[in-house]
């Protein structure tokens, strides 16, 4: 299953009333689509209203657990709000965290992945993993971010009332800022870029006339690319995060 990233309000992540790029890329170019997912959810029985009181009420209970004083900027409603997504999929992601587990064991960054690959079980990263005495949300959040201005990782439950562990999008950014002073030391402009400059090698070309063609199937990828492409991704979501007060949601 891909991994999209969405960053918008919880009432419009519940109610479905968003769209992935393939979505729109399928819209764009006249195109069928349909998303599965693996179960259909309890909130698809309830109203937007009845969502978006659930997950008001789920704020503002974590607003008054933290004593956030003053509360932070965090919108919650069906369609006003704008969302942005993206899909950097599981590889960049995984070739992101690896990239990171590297850096702070200083480990040589291995120069590709292959395909499906599965981090976890990588010796660098488990290195990482048993050594490190520090949390870092990527590694031990839940893919989920709230629009709050202060750095903070903590456990409580999703709207759904399973336990989880929370971060802000302003810890995501702070770290995402200190990967980018391993190496790269981008600018804003360059790090933005990344998400159309880097990536996944094409495998196939479209267009309205030709339909889909058929390019080389990769089975690896650069390791450094990848990392770059799921970063950008990461940056603009934290950014986005911040500047409308939304959350930002691993969706799989």
């Amino acid at each position: 299953m891909g991994l999209d990233l969405y960053a918008g309000t919880l009432t419009r992540y519940y109610t479905h009333n968003w769209k992935t790029v393939a979505q729109q890329f399928a819209e764009a170019n006249g195109m069928g689509f349909q998303t599965i997912r693996p179960q259909q959810d309890a909130e698809d029985e309830l109203s937007p209203e009845e969502i978006k009181g659930i997950v008001t009420q789920w704020r503002d209970n974590i607003v008054k657990g933290l004593n956030l004083d003053p509360e932070p900027l965090w919108n919650e409603d069906y369609d006003v709000t704008p969302y942005y997504t993206d899909k950097p999929d599981w590889d960049a992601l995984n070739a992101l965290l690896l990239y990171i587990a590297a850096k702070y064991s200083n480990r040589e960054v291995p120069a590709t992945i292959n395909k499906d690959f599965d981090v976890y079980k990588n010796p660098i990263v488990k290195e990482f993993l048993e050594t490190k005495d520090f949390k870092v949300s990527l590694f031990d959040g839940n893919g989920w971010w709230l629009p709050i201005k202060q750095n903070i990782i903590f456990n409580y439950v999703l709207p759904n009332s399973v336990e989880s562990p929370l971060s802000t999008s302003a810890l995501l950014l702070e770290e995402l800022k200190r990967y980018n002073a391993f190496e790269w030391n981008a600018d804003r402009d360059t790090i933005i870029l990344w998400s159309t400059t880097e990536g996944y090698p094409a495998d196939a070309t479209y267009s309205r006339e030709a339909g889909y063609k058929k390019e080389t199937l990769h089975e690896t990828y650069e390791t450094e690319s990848l990392a770059k492409f799921a970063f950008s991704i990461l940056w603009q979501a934290a950014e986005f995060s911040l500047e409308h007060g939304v959350v930002i949601v691993f969706d799989f």
